[in-house]
């Protein structure tokens, strides 16, 4: 009786949910979910994510845009998707994949350790023919906030030997104070094959990534314009380590 009273009779509960399913479609893009729409880190290496460098070409700012996390229905051209971020012509970035008008993009600037990820309009990017990479590209010390990685020639013709360390709350005075601190590293040497090396760690040192256990930690780079791509499957360290990230090479 009391569902009765408050009009949830049958008929009436129907409409409703008929008329509550249009409401979130058309407040959701078509019915894209909010995470399907997210672009807020670095792509997914480990899932064969397709990459390619652009320039900003569009005049003025080109503002960062929202995504679905921050506010449903973004991307989207409207100004409460609008983010303050933006970047200006001429510089370059690292794009993912493409949500109708909007690119996933990463920026990172030469002092900039942190960087920045998020849609972009794709009318205000050129996409940049792909380079060569040599054995030389990837030689050096390549770093993101709270995460080193060096590359060397190994022993052997034709090998790299990888190594990387990285922490979780370095940035945080009070962990910092406490110990609380958690780290990670990986070390291999591996065959070079081109602008991409993957490997996993196992207890005889480095194997093909895909003949890896469960546990091992596995990572997966790339070398594409100024950076260095690295992604891995969280099994690299301590809780919430990650060596996930765009990286740029110390001077």
């Amino acid at each position: 009786m009391k569902a009765y009273l408050l009009g949830c009779r049958p008929a009436r509960r129907s409409r409703r949910l008929i008329l509550l399913a249009v409401l979130v479609a058309a407040a959701g893009g078509s019915g894209v979910r909010a995470e399907e729409n997210e672009c807020r880190r670095s792509p997914a290496l480990s899932a064969g994510a397709a990459l390619a460098v652009g320039r900003i070409v569009g005049p003025g700012r080109t503002a960062f845009v929202k995504d679905g996390l921050a506010r449903a229905g973004c991307p989207d051209p409207s100004p409460a998707c609008r983010e303050r971020a933006y970047l200006v012509a001429g510089d370059s970035v690292l794009l993912g994949e493409r949500r109708g008008a909007f690119l996933c993009a990463a920026y990172r600037g030469q002092k900039d350790d942190a960087g920045r990820v998020g849609w972009i309009p794709a009318e205000a990017v050129a996409v940049e023919a792909p380079t060569p990479v040599t054995r030389e590209d990837w030689l050096g010390t390549w770093t993101r906030v709270e995460a080193r990685i060096r590359v060397k020639l190994g022993d052997k013709p034709g090998t790299l030997t990888v190594a990387g360390d990285a922490t979780w709350g370095a940035g945080d005075p009070d962990r910092v104070r406490r110990g609380g601190i958690h780290i990670g590293e990986f070390a291999g040497t591996v065959a070079l094959k081109g602008d991409t090396v993957s490997f996993a760690v196992g207890e005889a040192g480095a194997l093909p990534v895909e003949k890896g256990g469960a546990y091992d930690c596995k990572v997966w780079l790339r070398r594409i314009g100024a950076w260095l791509v690295v992604d891995d499957n969280l099994a690299c360290g301590g809780a919430n380590v990650t060596f996930r990230g765009t990286y740029r090479r110390q001077p």
